[in-house]
């Protein structure tokens, strides 16, 4: 698949997760799910600045 951005064409980059389906309840009668990764990523790095500010 190719897109274009602003007149540029790319291939988008997909990464392949591995993920499992939860049912979480229901609402109004249909079943509620939820999409849960099998292997979640670290949390964000450590370290990140934004305009000169230490991010959490």
């Amino acid at each position: 698949m190719s897109l274009k951005y602003r007149g540029v064409d790319y291939d988008p980059a997909t990464s392949q997760v591995a993920v499992s389906e939860e049912v979480i309840g229901r609402y109004r009668g249909a079943v509620a799910t939820r999409h849960v990764a099998k292997q979640a990523k670290a949390d964000h790095p450590q370290g990140l600045k934004y305009r000169g500010a230490v991010v959490r």
